[in-house]
């Protein structure tokens, strides 16, 4: 099927703009890992190192006590480069003879810019599919100022960056256009100076609220939200070397800090120049060590492996979001003398405990669950008291008992 180009008329010259989103994503990260990085890395893969976390402890005074001896607790990251995307087009004698084609511009920078709209697909995806350990709700329909001003959610969202302790800088809501039309008209919101921000930022940028420069990006649905640190996704990009084969090509620096390879050639068959514009990428997300929020302590899964959860980034949930919760009570019911109950929350399940546990063994168990952390137990001793859950983020819980003895016993939450 041919190409379709304008005849006929002679073209401006200057071409009338696209409607199409602007690419952000990219430039807002700022972990970014390239060809030096990848290149001889078994299973295209980088390991980025993190510092060791350690707490300093106190010797009793005059005191006899043994020291305890911590371990040094070492984590690492892993970067993949696992995504090849490309854009080919291929042009007809008839079209490059007869047709108004400007290269450039009607070829490659189309080509150029429809592999950075899959790139930051890639990477708004791979925030999408996160398990956040901390969430807020921001809900301007709600009787609660603290869900329905947008200051209050993003002073919430401050507190949450600082238990992770962020950077002071590097701080952004990201937003859709349903978000970012509620918060655009408060009366606190404040200009922002975008001469310092990346340059594919600044179109983009709402105002500042409660210390969070706001950005709408085109690439997130119209009611998605987030609250990002900048070093929250790790970019691997690399652009590809040019084979031997090919008439020319070479690298193109793409933007926001990507390069992608651009490739020229003929086939012969079917008398046609052929332009391929592609790189290598892959994204993550940053996870860091869960610390005990007690003691500051590097906290281990029963393998003792470190425990690693996503800090960086916060979940927004933007209306009324359905059954979540961050509060629950647990009660069970019918007076069991033993047995167990498992506790799920959006949809993982953690392993049995006991019936009688204590609130530090069960918060143990829910904590051990991916994307949880933080997540506190209180109130009296189980099966005689009813129990309170507080979590980081709006989530949806249940519990089913495994009891023995008793009256029906049973476990609900509520």
């Amino acid at each position: 099927m041919a190409n379709i180009f304008v005849k006929g008329q002679k073209l401006a010259a200057t071409a009338l703009g696209l409607l199409r989103k602007q690419v952000k994503a990219p430039g807002l990260f700022t972990y970014k890992f390239g060809i030096a990085d990848f290149k001889g890395a078994e299973g295209d893969t980088v390991m980025v190192k993190r510092p060791a976390v350690l707490v300093a402890r106190e010797k009793p005074w005059r005191g006899d006590d043994a020291i305890v001896v911590d371990r040094i607790a070492n984590s690492k990251i892993a970067v993949v480069l696992n995504r090849h995307i490309y854009s080919a087009v291929a042009l007809s004698p008839e079209e490059e003879t007869l047709d108004e084609i400007e290269y450039v511009r009607d070829v490659q920078a189309p080509q150029v810019q429809a592999v950075l709209d899959f790139i930051e697909n890639i990477i708004v995806g791979v925030l999408r599919a996160a398990s956040f350990v901390f969430g807020v709700t921001f809900n301007p329909a709600s009787a609660a100022a603290v869900e329905n001003d947008a200051r209050k959610v993003a002073i919430r969202a401050r507190k949450l960056a600082q238990k992770a302790h962020w950077p002071l800088t590097g701080r952004y809501w990201l937003v859709g256009a349903d978000v970012s039309e509620a918060i655009a008209t408060h009366d606190k919101l404040l200009e922002v100076d975008a001469s310092g921000l990346p340059e594919a930022l600044r179109e983009g940028v709402v105002g500042k609220l409660g210390g969070w420069i706001i950005v709408e990006l085109d690439a997130l649905g119209d009611t998605e939200s987030f609250f990002v640190h900048e070093t929250a996704i790790a970019i691997a990009n690399v652009a590809p070397a040019v084979p031997n084969g090919v008439a020319k090509g070479g690298g193109v620096a793409a933007g926001n800090g990507l390069a992608v390879t651009q490739l020229w050639d003929y086939d012969s068959d079917l008398l046609k120049d052929r332009s391929v514009v592609h790189a290598f990428a892959g994204a993550t997300p940053v996870l860091d060590p869960e610390q005990d929020p007690a003691t500051g302590a590097i906290v281990r899964d029963e393998n003792d492996a470190v425990v690693l959860k996503f800090q960086r980034a916060i979940k927004v949930t933007f209306g009324a979001g359905g059954a979540e919760k961050a509060t629950y009570t647990l009660t069970i019911t019918g007076a069991p003398t033993g047995g167990t109950f498992t506790v799920t929350v959006d949809g993982q399940t953690t392993d049995a405990i006991a019936y009688n546990a204590s609130n530090a063994t069960i918060a143990a168990e829910i904590n051990e669950l991916t994307g949880v952390s933080g997540a506190v137990v209180s109130g009296g001793a189980f099966p005689a008291n009813v129990k309170t859950l507080t979590l980081n983020e709006r989530v949806v819980v249940s519990a089913t008992g495994s009891f023995t003895g008793g009256s029906t016993p049973a476990i609900a939450v509520a």
